[in-house]
């Protein structure tokens, strides 16, 4: 398996001591979507803009999203 394969799941492996930290969650669906994991990306978004901590984040994390079609 390719470092770039692991990479969900070395972010996956973080996700309870970061729950609530919003950068966390912005990252995850980044990596999902370059990974090309379009569907997982969308919900990763999704709670990434619930726990954004501004208008302009949950506006590029909109965009984003938006951006996968």
């Amino acid at each position: 398996m390719t470092a770039t394969a692991m990479a969900p799941a070395a972010v996956d492996r973080l996700e309870d001591k970061p729950a609530g930290y919003h950068a966390y969650h912005a990252t995850r669906p980044n990596l999902l979507r370059r990974l090309g994991f379009g569907q997982n990306s969308r919900t990763a978004y999704d709670k990434a803009i619930d726990l954004a901590g501004s208008t302009a984040e949950i506006a590029y994390l909109a965009r984003r999203r938006d951006q996968l079609g």
